[in-house]
């Protein structure tokens, strides 16, 4: 006996542009691995049409949805609670909706922290690069975990950058400092454990100039991490590959972060044969 559509529990990612994104893939297939009625679906929202769309969301059945750039700052004032650590980060990617209540949640943070959980300890000076909704988590988890005695936050434009630096200070005593990116290329830091790029810059563009040469911050032993996994190896990962330098690609982050995710809506992980299968497309 079939199910009726209106039966299907709906969730999504909102977002723009929505184009790379795989998230439908990793959700749809935990679906069917647990034999669930739901599907995960793509709903790009023009920046400008946000608050609007958002309030069109509300009067429909959404049972959960992803928030992912330029959003995950924006939505927290348009949730009716927001979870502890959600709050401290300043950025939300998961809602769950109970009825008419949306629940904001943020799982960016674990999915960062689950490639590198055994490397923690030996990043004492940590670069990132942006200082959007995915830097909050990145740098939260740093500090949260007690990494990062130096952490430095450089971006675009050096404000921003400045105001997340303020909101960390709130929660570790580490040293953090902000800059803007001329001005580290200018003038660069030297010997980082760890850099990330939580900037989009490079995303679906495997042409995308490089955000910045990692030469003059690295040591022999740095990770570069690079959020972004399409494509696979961007710029600042090819560059960090000629220099010998350790590497690593957002495809894992993004598939546990997702986990996570699906564990907030369904009270479920993936299955292991699942993530790991998962697992070994992400440089592909």
């Amino acid at each position: 006996m079939s199910v009726s559509n209106a039966q299907t529990a709906r969730y999504g990612i909102i977002g723009y542009p929505l184009e790379h994104s795989v998230s439908p893939i990793l959700h749809n297939r935990a679906f069917r691995d647990y034999g669930m009625n739901a599907r995960y679906e793509k709903v790009p929202i023009a920046p400008e049409t946000f608050e609007a769309h958002i309030a069109r969301m509300k009067r429909e059945d959404w049972r959960g949805f992803n928030v992912t750039i330029p959003f995950k700052e924006r939505i927290l004032p348009l949730l009716d609670w927001v979870e502890e650590t959600a709050q401290a980060i300043g950025a939300v990617n998961t809602v769950k909706c109970e009825g008419s209540r949306w629940l904001g949640f943020n799982t960016d943070w674990l999915g960062f922290l689950r490639p590198v959980a055994s490397d923690l300890s030996d990043f004492k000076r940590c670069l990132i690069l942006g200082a959007g909704g995915a830097a909050r988590a990145v740098a939260f988890a740093l500090v949260k975990k007690g990494a990062a005695d130096v952490l430095l936050i450089a971006n675009r434009t050096k404000a921003r950058a400045e105001k997340l630096a303020r909101d960390l200070r709130l929660h570790g005593t580490k040293t953090i400092e902000a800059t803007d990116l001329e001005t580290l290329k200018n003038n660069p830091a030297k010997n980082f454990d760890l850099i990330v790029n939580t900037t989009s810059l490079g995303m679906n563009d495997p042409g995308a100039p490089l955000i910045i040469d990692p030469e003059p911050l690295a040591h022999a032993q740095t990770l570069v991490y690079d959020l972004i996994y399409k494509p696979p190896q961007t710029a600042l990962l090819l560059r960090a590959k000629k220099l010998g330098l350790r590497t690593l690609n957002g495809y894992p982050m993004l598939i546990y972060q997702a986990e996570e995710a699906f564990k907030i809506w369904t009270g479920k992980p993936y299955l292991s044969a699942t993530v790991q299968e998962l697992l070994q497309l992400g440089g592909k």
